[in-house]
C-alpha cells in the first residue's frame, strides 16, 4: 500500500472546508484504487496553534508524530496556499529524506517559495478543477506503480 502524506494548514473554517472538499474529491477520483492511502496529519495530532501555552508544551510531540508519519509515507502532497511554515517544514523534511513532493494550490503554485518549487517533482495549480485533480490522481498512480516495481530503491531528489 502506498501512503501519501497531505501537508496543509487547517486552522480556520475556510482551510477546514477546503481540506474536506479536496480529500473527498481526491478519494472519489481514486475510488478504484484501494492501495493508495491518504494520511492527514491532523487525524493524528491535536490542533494546538491557537493556544500558545499548549503549543509550547506539545510542540515536540507534534513534531515527532508528524516526522514519524512522513517517514512512513511514500509521497507528500503539499498545499502551498497561505505560506504555512508547517507545510514548508514538512515538504523540506520529505525532500531531505528523498520522498517525492507534489505541490498543489487552489490558485497558482508559482506563488510558493522558490525552495518549495525547487523541491517539487510536480505542481498542480487550480486543484479544484476536475482535470487537475485527475492529473494529480494519475501522478499518484504512477508513483504507486513505480514504487511497487522498485521497492526500497532510493529516489533521486
Amino acid at each position: 500500500m502506498m501512503k501519501v502524506y497531505f501537508a496543509h494548514p487547517c486552522f480556520n473554517d475556510v482551510q477546514k472546508a477546503f481540506k474536506t472538499a479536496f480529500l473527498d474529491k481526491l478519494s472519489s477520483v481514486l475510488s478504484h484504487r484501494q492501495d493508495i492511502l491518504i494520511i492527514d496529519p491532523f487525524d493524528h495530532t491535536p490542533n494546538i496553534e491557537r493556544d500558545r501555552e499548549t503549543k509550547l508544551k506539545m510542540a515536540e510531540e507534534v513534531k515527532i508524530e508528524c516526522i514519524r508519519l512522513l517517514e512512513e509515507c511514500d509521497v507528500i502532497i503539499a498545499l502551498v496556499d497561505g505560506n504555512d511554515t508547517g507545510v514548508a517544514f514538512e515538504a523540506g523534511y520529505a525532500h531531505a529524506v528523498n520522498k517525492p513532493v507534489i505541490l498543489v494550490s487552489q490558485g497558482d503554485c508559482s506563488t510558493a517559495n522558490a525552495m518549495l518549487i525547487g523541491a517539487a517533482k510536480m505542481m498542480f495549480g487550480n486543484i479544484r478543477d476536475k482535470e487537475q485533480m485527475e492529473k494529480l490522481a494519475g501522478m499518484l498512480e504512477w508513483f504507486d506503480a513505480t514504487i511497487s516495481k522498485y521497492p526500497g530503491k532510493p529516489r533521486d531528489n
